[in-house]
């Protein structure tokens, strides 16, 4: 399978589980509205074009109720389809790329002092996720960003 289709589908399925394990509360409360309201529309985009499919459209309905289980069922289907539909593909990568890139920073230690999960002069596009797990802090910042623009 050609490796763009494979990239594609991991994005895709990148943006698809947090939407899918979270409620809609929790994931505006770490991710924000507007990335929200971006992975909402991914999923009802990806669901209107599966319609006419049973088997992509049951295993999408059964990845919303139990996304940790039929994660890679999904992902699959979503490579095959990807490789048959151009259209599909061109469309799931114009949703991706108007979300902007996403950084992940996972942090986990003992003990922590002066420790800053991101540091940047600018950020002007995307989201940044950061998950800090500290069992004695002194001194932690989640995110210093001089400058945000949307």
């Amino acid at each position: 399978m050609d490796p763009l289709t494979i990239s594609l589908a991991t994005k895709v399925m990148g943006v698809l589980m947090p939407y899918a394990t979270k409620s809609a509360e929790e994931f505006v409360k770490v991710a924000g509205q507007a990335a929200y309201d971006k992975s909402k529309n991914l999923a009802e985009t990806l669901k209107k074009r599966l319609l006419g499919d049973k088997e992509a459209t049951d295993a999408l309905n059964r990845f919303e109720e139990k996304p940790q289980r039929y994660e890679t069922v999904l992902e699959d289907i979503l490579k095959e389809k990807l490789s048959q539909d151009k259209a599909l593909g061109m469309e799931m990568q114009k949703l991706l790329m108007e979300m902007g890139p996403v950084i992940d920073i996972i942090q986990k230690m003992k003990i922590g002092e002066n420790v800053v999960g991101l540091e940047a002069e600018e950020m002007t596009r995307g989201r940044a996720n950061i998950t800090q797990e500290i069992e004695q802090a002194k001194n932690v910042t989640g995110a210093k960003i001089k400058h945000m623009r949307s």
